[in-house]
């Protein structure tokens, strides 16, 4: 069964902190949501999508959920941290359970609450 929803993470993004040498902080991060991710029960209901690039730059790192029927959403200014991936994956399963997509600013976790970059209209 293919997801219809989608959580996708800019593994390019860097943060203005960023060390050249060190692993991109988007691809950290995307990595600690991937580790979170094999164990987590509802990955069949979404899909995990590393992606090169989500035009968030100046508000690295920037995590993004879609899925057809629904507008997307787009977040900046995360961290990679545990703390982080635990919150994508709850507001990814907010936003499995929101049959119209609407993912009101006062119920997403709390390090998703801020950094809202886009609300996108779905076509």
């Amino acid at each position: 069964m293919s997801a219809k929803h989608a959580l996708h993470i800019c593994v390019t993004c860097r943060r203005p902190d960023w060390v050249a040498g060190r692993p991109r902080d988007g691809l950290t991060l995307f990595e600690m949501v991937q580790a979170a991710y094999y164990d987590w029960p509802r990955r069949h209901e979404i899909a995990l999508k590393p992606i090169e690039c989500l035009s968030g730059c100046d508000r690295s790192c920037t995590v993004a959920v879609s899925a057809e029927g629904k507008p997307g959403y787009l977040f900046g200014d995360k961290v990679p941290m545990r703390e982080t991936a635990a919150a994508a994956l709850e507001l990814a399963a907010q936003y499995i359970d929101s049959a119209d997509g609407t993912l009101p600013r006062g119920e997403r976790p709390a390090l998703f609450r801020g950094g809202i970059l886009a609300r996108i209209p779905s076509p």
